[in-house]
């Protein structure tokens, strides 16, 4: 059963992908998301970024479609770019990178794939934002990394990596400005958080993030918790994950029941199977004083199944 439910989920990955990505590519979920995590945005309120983000000219998606001659290509989850206007008047662009990411355990070290992301974003600017004579115009990178199948113990932790400067002697103090270009920010959220408990930090994101990508919850609890978060505009695709996610389940417990009974049928077959060999066998052995090896070799049983049949013999 777990086998088949494991093979169906991983045959509409793309599909509930999609619906993972339209809601963290949800306008009204990236503003709280970037008001939370992107540190030149804190003095703006979230509606304030949703209005950003609806304005073509100071907010883009990119291409998710990243490639670097002779090093491949990468594809985002999502990708792009947003200009911020900061308290001296100034805009400030950040270039942003937001990726769900189920499986926690790859291989590898998650945080070093998010350093990879940032380090690409940072490469590929050359050229757009600056180039090999002039590195100032380099724009600073963001790269947010949801993990909603994280352990209990984990459940609420946000972890930033950045480039930290380390004096080794007095000096002139430098203006940050020049190396800070990139924070990694790792979420992690887990599938069983009670809802009725809010996160002790970043509650306003963490909470509608961990419900929205939560299949435990049909589409009426959602609803009803995210009621209290404000949200207006993230209906339809709860709406249609919850669906899909209902549809995978049925489908999967459809399909192992149906498994199940078929795998029952062959597993009895190949114990009545086995049961005769070992009887024609004896008799082969006891009547015509045939060896064990003889007697497998007249009746033409397949390897596999002389290893298995063999044990009986030998006591």
């Amino acid at each position: 059963m777990e086998t088949v439910i494991q093979n169906t989920i991983t045959n509409h990955k793309i599909m509930l992908d999609q619906h993972c990505k339209a809601i963290v590519g949800n306008q009204e979920m990236l503003a709280r998301m970037i008001h939370e995590f992107v540190r030149e945005a804190r003095h703006l309120s979230v509606k304030e970024i949703m209005k950003i983000i609806k304005d073509e000219q100071r907010f883009r998606c990119l291409n998710n479609e990243n490639m670097i001659p002779s090093y491949g290509t990468v594809k985002f989850d999502m990708f792009c770019c947003i200009d911020l206007p900061q308290l001296n008047g100034t805009n400030k662009r950040i270039y942003l990178n937001v990726e769900i990411q189920n499986n926690i355990h790859p291989g590898y070290p998650l945080v070093t794939r998010g350093i990879a992301y940032v380090l690409r974003i940072l490469t590929t600017q050359l050229g757009r934002e600056y180039d090999d004579k002039n590195y100032d115009g380099m724009k600073k990178v963001y790269s947010l990394w949801i993990m909603p199948q994280a352990t209990k113990r984990k459940d609420g932790d946000v972890d930033v990596y950045k480039l930290k400067k380390e004096r080794r002697k007095n000096g002139k103090e430098e203006n940050n400005e020049n190396y800070d270009k990139e924070e990694l920010v790792m979420i992690y959220l887990n599938q069983k958080h009670d809802t009725t408990k809010k996160y002790p930090k970043h509650d306003e994101v963490l909470m509608p993030l961990v419900v929205f990508l939560n299949n435990r919850i049909d589409y009426q609890g959602k609803k009803e918790i995210i009621k209290g978060y404000g949200f207006k505009e993230t209906e339809r695709e709860v709406k249609e994950m919850c669906d899909y996610a209902n549809y995978l389940e049925r489908k999967a417990r459809n399909e192992g029941i149906s498994q199940g009974i078929s795998q029952g049928i062959n597993q009895g077959k190949k114990i009545e199977r086995k049961e005769k060999n070992i009887e024609y066998v004896r008799k082969l052995m006891e009547r015509l004083q045939m060896s064990f090896k003889e007697a497998v070799s007249l009746l033409e049983i397949p390897e596999k199944e002389i290893k298995e049949i063999e044990k009986y013999f030998q006591s």
